[in-house]
């Protein structure tokens, strides 16, 4: 079987996707911080700020998953954190595609993270699809947009195929949005966020782990797609959906826009905006999702699991 690099392995999604390529069969290898090859999955030293990477991990690699990058939702966008996202990401894949040309050795496939962020920060009645254009006068656009730029290099550069994936709101019990969402919502205390009409683009994790392997085996993939659920929800119907599978009632009265503007300033737009997202490109290449509505996602994330931790 192949060997996968992985980038931001340690990550939530890092550490889910590493687990269901193993159990397909997967040799799987990190970047990381620190060297050490004999940890269940073997870790191999990157540095941005020196450039340096291993040269090990990239001549064992036959694919790299690039899912390294601080986290966009994470306080307020200053200047420094504004430069901090777009360099853990385009300065990152620039190395690695440096890197493997002067190694001079091959890969077969170069699958990057995105995001639906690409579309701009609106909430509209337009259902966006891989065919519209990203936002140019939004940051979250732009960078989302360079992002992904930097993985065609990989074809343009080498002939490698390259995969964007935009993906949304994952949803996953170690999520910080879930944590955040569940926690008042068990002492009555569930609201709409903003408005609450702003559009929700959710994605189970399985599903999106299922994505980024369908990817690394389905050759005819190229360029961008949406990993987002098939199903349009509210930011009102979501916190509905969390209190009414934690059976808790909903009837606090909206947060209003200005307190998420006044603690996250531009950030604020991540929870306050957001049109539809269009999965239909992805569902024609044969995926099917496994949670298509947020009901049985929800379901699976807060009750199943919860049940088997108590088994344990």
């Amino acid at each position: 079987m192949k060997t996968i690099l992985i980038t931001g392995g340690s990550g939530m999604v890092g550490r889910r996707l590493s687990g269901m390529l193993i159990e397909k069969g997967y040799e799987v290898i990190w970047l990381s911080r620190e060297k050490h090859i004999k940890a269940e999955i073997p870790r191999y030293k990157w540095n941005l700020l020196t450039g340096d990477i291993d040269k090990d991990a990239l001549e064992e690699a036959d694919v790299i998953v690039h899912l390294a990058g601080v986290g966009i939702a994470e306080g307020r966008w200053t200047e420094a954190r504004k430069r901090m996202i777009v360099g853990s990401r385009v300065r990152s894949a620039h190395l690695l595609l440096d890197k493997i040309k002067e190694l001079d050795t091959k890969i077969d496939a170069f699958i990057s993270a995105s995001a639906v962020g690409y579309y701009g920060a609106t909430t509209s009645d337009k259902i966006y699809s891989e065919a519209d254009a990203h936002d140019d006068t939004d940051f979250l656009g732009v960078t989302c947009f360079n992002w992904e730029e930097q993985a065609k290099q990989f074809t343009a550069d080498l002939g490698v195929r390259s995969v964007s994936i935009r993906t949304g709101v994952v949803l996953s019990e170690e999520s910080e949005l879930i944590k955040k969402a569940v926690l008042p919502t068990k002492f009555w205390l569930a609201a709409p966020l903003g408005k609450g009409n702003q559009y929700m683009n959710w994605i189970h994790i399985d599903d999106l782990c299922r994505i980024y392997i369908k990817a690394i085996e389905d050759e005819t993939m190229e360029g961008a797609y949406n990993a987002v659920a098939p199903e349009y929800t509210t930011n009102a119907e979501f916190m509905k959906g969390v209190a009414d599978v934690l059976r808790k009632p909903m009837f606090m009265p909206r947060i209003p826009e200005f307190v998420f503007k006044w603690f996250l300033g531009e950030s604020a737009q991540i929870i306050l905006k957001g049109s539809r997202i269009s999965s239909k490109k992805i569902l024609k290449t044969g995926f099917k999702f496994k949670y298509k509505k947020l009901s049985d996602a929800l379901q699976d994330i807060l009750i199943k699991k919860k049940k088997n931790k108590l088994k344990k």
